[in-house]
């Protein structure tokens, strides 16, 4: 009797210790996540910067910089894109991608944004009548061209640009600014001016050469 009762025993913690193991193994957070995959490391001084690779929004800059996962068997990204909005200002930049990690590794990016506040000057009285609305584009280079969708709208003078359109016309949808030895700036235009309204479109320009470009 004792025999039986020790076999059985015996045969009872086997059978425990083979459930055990088979739920370990079964259970779908034990197994690390594979695949090839390498990291792009964003390096950015200004936190809040929103990071785009090919217009896929990968995340935000944190404490100067943002890690990105990309699996080095995919198709290759070709371009990245900062945005930052804030503090009263906008800018938005794009650069090509010109190195790629490769299994386990780390390919740094530094991006050369630098948002500056763009002065506000006085807005200059606009003349009334017909169904009018005005654009008004700050801009914190003199003599800046601004063209609406291709379209030239002229040059800044004291910070500010004065654009009139027919409210009743086709919308613009972008806005570019560009001026020598500045890297040219192109947004959306994401708001119209109603019958005897105004927009304000604020863009800061930054030097081609101001923050040397790694990547």
């Amino acid at each position: 009797m004792n025999r039986f009762i020790h076999t059985t025993g015996i045969l009872v913690l086997f059978i425990l210790v083979t459930c055990l193991c088979t739920g370990v193994s079964a259970s779908p957070g034990s197994h690390p996540i594979g695949g090839d995959r390498g990291w792009y490391v964003f390096h950015c001084h200004a936190d809040g910067t929103v990071i785009s690779l090919d217009n896929e929004e990968k995340g935000v800059i944190t404490d100067g910089e943002l890690s990105v996962p990309i699996y080095t068997t995919g198709t290759p990204y070709t371009s990245y894109t900062a945005t930052y909005d804030g503090d009263g200002f906008h800018q938005s930049i794009t650069r090509p991608i010109t190195e790629y990690p490769a299994k386990g590794e780390t390919v740094d990016i530094y991006v050369d944004i630098n948002p500056i506040p763009t002065p506000m000057p006085t807005p200059k009285p606009k003349p009334v009548g017909g169904d009018q609305g005005w654009y008004d584009v700050y801009c914190n280079v003199p003599g800046a061209h601004v063209a609406f969708d291709g379209e030239d709208k002229g040059t800044v003078a004291d910070n500010l640009l004065v654009v009139p359109l027919y409210t009743t016309g086709t919308p613009y949808s972008t806005i570019t600014v560009s001026a020598p030895d500045y890297v040219t700036v192109t947004e959306p235009i994401e708001q119209h001016p109603e019958k005897g309204g105004t927009v304000d479109i604020y863009i800061t320009l930054n030097r081609e050469n101001d923050i040397p470009m790694l990547s």
